[in-house]
């Protein structure tokens, strides 16, 4: 059931963002450059977010997180879009699409870090999926205590 919210998600941020790429009356370049601008807001927001808020001020739910990864997905899913929308009506969609495209691969790196590599239904990206959740696993269990609980 989780992969199938996940790879959904996915799916429906990507289509949003063609969408409102799509409908968009703005110039090609200043589309280009919201784009960018929301792919590197929501970059940053998730790193900010993870980094700070989840390891400094709310590390034990965030082992909570790790140590049943689905039920989070459940009760964040409509929080994120709310955000969207917001952001939707003051930036505007080119901006909104390239937070979209960073969300949907940040799902993507989310769900390869919890479910591990075997767990991708598209085997060309097998691969790509190894590395990631190396380096997910790296990274998530560097700053852990030592008695596992993450």
């Amino acid at each position: 059931m989780t992969a199938i919210i996940y790879f959904g998600e996915m799916l429906a941020a990507s289509l949003l963002a063609i969408g409102l790429l799509a409908i968009s009356q703005l110039r090609i370049s200043s589309n280009a450059v919201l784009f960018t601008g929301g792919v590197v807001a929501l970059t940053l927001a998730e790193y900010v977010v993870h980094r700070f808020v989840l390891h400094g001020f709310a590390p034990t739910e965030h082992r909570l997180h790790h140590t049943n990864p689905d039920d989070a997905v459940l009760t964040i899913f409509w929080q994120i879009w709310i955000c969207f929308a917001l952001v939707y009506l003051i930036a505007g969609g080119a901006f909104v699409a390239g937070a979209l495209v960073a969300y949907a691969w940040y799902l993507f790196v989310h769900h390869c870090a919890h479910h591990g590599p075997d767990k991708l239904p598209l085997p060309l990206l097998k691969h790509h999926q190894e590395s990631i959740w190396w380096h997910a696993e790296l990274c998530q269990f560097t700053d852990m205590p030592p008695d596992g609980a993450h």
